[in-house]
């Protein structure tokens, strides 16, 4: 019955599985959710009432080289085995032999274990330059067109109507429209 030119009487279905094929697109689509996603998020900013654009960037920079400074880089190399299935595959003949098959391969990881503490000490050395941290929605499409900042404008003051505009230069800064 095993000569047959169709399979007759097999208990293991000749099928392709699918999830191996997806664990192979995964690992790449994923870091592109991430990115559709944080396109999404509410930006945060530092806010100080008054002060130019040009004087935020500076005392963030200042900060942010004092917390690195303080709070060097702590670089450690992370091993991720990789993670198999065991896989029946029956030949015609009716042997069968178990295949190993990756799902995700072994990968190194490099984390800067610091960076969470760093941010830490950023942000306290802008809260003590008096600057809040502050959460804004994104500006809609029409009041970002109508928007024309310049660095040396100050910030205004926060209102309803204040949200978060992007620049040419990614960063984000906030403006309150009139109404």
């Amino acid at each position: 019955m095993t000569d047959a030119p169709r399979r007759v009487n097999s208990f293991v279905r000749p099928r392709r599985l699918m999830y191996p094929c997806l664990m192979k697109i995964a690992p790449r689509l994923f870091p592109l959710c991430l990115v559709v996603l944080a396109g999404c998020a509410t930006p945060e900013l530092f806010y100080r009432e008054g002060v130019t654009i040009d004087r935020l960037d500076r005392d963030l920079t200042a900060c942010r080289v004092s917390a690195l400074r303080d709070v060097p880089p702590a670089i450690e190399t992370r091993y991720t085995p990789p993670d198999t299935i065991l896989q029946p595959v029956c030949h015609p003949g009716g042997a069968c032999v178990w295949t190993r098959i990756v799902l995700r391969p072994s990968q190194y990881e490099r984390i800067d274990t610091n960076a969470a503490l760093r941010e830490d000490v950023t942000r306290l050395c802008m809260a003590d330059k008096g600057y809040a941290r502050i959460s804004l929605p994104s500006c809609s499409s029409d009041v970002a067109g109508r928007i024309t900042l310049r660095s040396d404008s100050p910030q205004p003051p926060l209102g309803p109507g204040s949200c978060a505009v992007r620049t040419e230069a990614g960063n984000w800064r906030m403006v309150t429209p009139a109404p």
